[in-house]
């Protein structure tokens, strides 16, 4: 027995009686309307699993009702009808976020196969969303691939104690978030997460740095300072980068570490200190023990567990997840409309190197967002945004607005888009997700002529 709900949309009577009574002599819930006005009014009110959509109404092409279909619900699952002659126009809705189409006449084994295909898909990707939901709230991080869930099971472990956490991994791959989750998932996560980029602090600066002084105790000791191991103090000190620090500094980690003591610099007495210690570097620390860059007693007191973060170009499977991800939570930022990543730009995506791994990969998505104004982003869109030229970073650099920006990328897309089309505007605007007038408009603002 099928739980599903399913709208049928068609303006045959026929058709649409043949259409209902297979779909209900399965168990489907089968909810039916012969014009695309009716079939509106009942997705203000009904959100159906799938909805079975004629290309060709009465009213409302069959089209402009899968767009206010998708505004109303993104999730919504959809399969087009098509007749004679609509073939192209099927394809296009799939560029617009329908799953499937069928041809007619139509026999009902195909219809139930392609039901059965498109319930199941849509109801995988929902579980998949419902997951990463999950996923986010508990760690703050998207992964899907086997090397993240590793990675989570570790944390998973690792909740309730203050054993101490080596975190490898290339600069960009999120070695932060996972000591942030680490904390987080911790019995000190109501405690401070004190964030120490080792390195960026002078060797000269570091023991007042880690440990504090007291006033007067140097020539720029103007008051009493609290160092990191102190502000730590209860929760939990990440030490980012720390195969940057000298064999020095190391030497004093070490010995607060072991003697769970720190002493201020110009003070007389030590000050007893509770911090769980988590490190990380983009480094590998074996092979700068080998060669006595990294002092071995420290290694291995830091890496009682280690984690190793594979880079982003080794785990594909998290890569348009954390795409769409970072695209809503841009949006949101920055006050754009929600836009929305097509199917075809996840081959396109897990294609690129990501040489700086998450960090690049977040930085491309930003550029995505601000420069198409399109609610759906398709494959093209982000090939444009690849192709166009980062801003160099002179003073000499005539700079464009944000506006003259938008301008330069739409210009491109468009031209792009009315190429394929062979020059035919109501296909293009069809494919833009504009009106013909507005694309007109359009194309007469940014200067664009027959192509």
């Amino acid at each position: 027995m099928n739980n599903e709900t399913i709208l049928v949309v068609d303006d045959d009577p026929v058709f649409l009686e043949l259409l209902t009574d297979v779909l209900q002599f399965e168990g489907y819930e089968v909810h039916c309307s012969a014009d695309g006005r009716t079939a509106l009014d009942l997705l203000e009110s009904l959100l159906p699993d799938l909805i079975l959509l004629d290309l060709s109404l009465p009213d409302i092409d069959g089209i402009e009702v899968l767009k206010r279909g998708l505004e109303m619900h993104p999730s919504l699952a959809a399969v087009m009808i098509s007749g004679q002659g609509t073939i192209k126009r099927a394809v296009e809705a799939t560029k617009l976020g329908a799953y499937d189409f069928l041809e007619k006449p139509i026999e009902a084994h195909r219809v139930l196969l392609t039901v059965k295909n498109v319930l199941a898909i849509s109801l995988s990707k929902k579980t998949q969303e419902i997951s990463m939901q999950e996923t986010w709230q508990k760690y703050r991080m998207i992964g899907v691939s086997q090397a993240a869930q590793k990675i989570f099971a570790v944390i998973d472990t690792l909740d309730g104690t203050k054993t101490a956490v080596h975190i490898c991994g290339e600069s960009g791959s999120g070695k932060y978030l996972v000591a942030k989750a680490l904390h987080k998932n911790s019995p000190r996560k109501d405690a401070a997460f004190v964030h120490v980029n080792c390195a960026s602090i002078p060797d000269t600066l570091i023991e007042s740095e880690l440990f504090g002084h007291e006033k007067g105790a140097f020539t720029d000791a103007q008051m009493k300072k609290k160092g990191y191991f102190q502000q730590a103090q209860g929760g939990t000190l990440f030490l980012d980068e720390i195969g940057d620090l000298s064999l020095a500094a190391q030497a004093k980690i070490l010995l607060a570490l072991d003697n769970g003591e720190v002493q201020r610099i110009g003070a007389e007495v030590s000050e007893f200190v509770d911090v769980r210690l988590i490190s990380a570097s983009n480094k590998n620390l074996e092979k700068l023990v080998a060669s006595n860059e990294f002092r071995e007693d420290l290694y291995y007191r830091i890496n009682v567990v280690p984690i190793t973060i594979p880079p982003l170009r080794e785990r594909t499977d998290d890569i348009f997840p954390m795409a769409e991800h970072f695209l809503g939570a841009i949006c949101e930022l920055n006050n754009l409309p929600q836009k929305e990543l097509l199917e075809d730009c996840g081959p396109f995506l897990r294609n690129q190197p990501w040489k700086g791994n998450a960090r690049e990969l977040k930085n491309f998505i930003e550029k995505v967002a601000v420069l198409t104004t399109s609610h759906k982003i398709n494959r093209q869109m982000l090939q444009l945004a690849l192709n166009f030229p980062d801003i160099p970073a002179t003073s000499s650099y005539q700079r464009e607005t944000l506006r003259e920006a938008r301008n330069s990328f739409e210009s491109d897309y468009i031209q792009v888009v009315l190429r394929e089309c062979n020059s035919n505007i109501t296909k293009a605007a069809t494919v833009l997700d504009i009106e013909r007038t507005h694309l007109h408009k359009k194309m007469k603002q940014l200067g664009i002529g027959g192509i």
